[in-house]
């Protein structure tokens, strides 16, 4: 039974009762057909209290020996005349394209020279005797020979002529395993003159400040760097 009623092809009005439901009360009015592309369904009863919803009986639908199944997404009503095929009679038609892509897809995605090769010397069971032809989008085939803009060739100039000119850090996050005191977090430090690396090793991340601190002034006596 449905609410509206331009769903409904020959329609007809009727009294038929009442229909309970959780919004109260409705009376049929009338009925009709509502028809789709596959299946006509008859004898819909129109209900104005409905509001805009609809209602769908399962067992008047198989009554007239259709089958309805239900999957997490929808419902599929079935006629009578539907009827899957018997396997071991039937014939099937099937994409060539998408054989092909079967093919390539099965070989690791191997270029279509090396199949129609394979091919015509006989080299893998099954493989039939015709020409491939890339006439196919493969997407895992054009992203493999993609290849990256290459960059021109700059030649190094070196800026950095001084210890402690420049320095990079690096600050380690916990660790699994714990230094000889008990600290999980490390902090290294890299002379980009010399290369020369320094560790240290902290408790707690806010520490870092006042290790950074001492270690420059420290550095800064011993090279006259002030």
């Amino acid at each position: 039974m449905t609410s509206n009623k331009e769903k409904l092809a020959n329609f007809v009005q009727v009294k038929g009762g009442t229909v309970t439901f959780g919004g109260g009360d409705g009376k049929i009015t009338g009925k009709g057909t509502i028809k789709t592309s596959k299946l006509d369904f008859e004898n819909v009863y129109y209900v104005k209290e409905l509001q805009n919803f609809n209602l769908f009986s399962v067992s008047q639908i198989c009554d007239k020996k259709n089958k309805v199944q239900f999957t997490d997404a929808e419902c599929l009503v079935l006629s009578k005349e539907f009827q899957l095929p018997d396997e071991t009679r039937a014939t099937y038609q099937l994409s060539v394209g998408k054989s092909i892509l079967r093919r390539v897809h099965q070989m690791a995605h191997v270029n279509f020279k090396t199949i129609n090769k394979l091919a015509k010397l006989g080299l893998v069971e099954g493989l039939p005797l015709n020409l491939f032809t890339n006439e196919h989008n493969c997407v895992t085939c054009n992203k493999g020979k993609q290849h990256k803009a290459s960059y021109k060739d700059v030649s190094a100039v070196r800026t950095i002529f001084e210890p402690l000119q420049l320095l990079h850090m690096d600050l380690f996050s916990p660790t699994s395993i714990r230094s000889i005191d008990h600290k999980y977090y490390s902090l290294v430090v890299t002379d980009d003159c010399r290369r020369f690396c320094w560790a240290f090793f902290l408790g707690t991340k806010d520490e870092t400040f006042y290790i950074l601190k001492d270690f420059i002034a420290l550095i800064e006596n011993q090279l006259n760097k002030r």
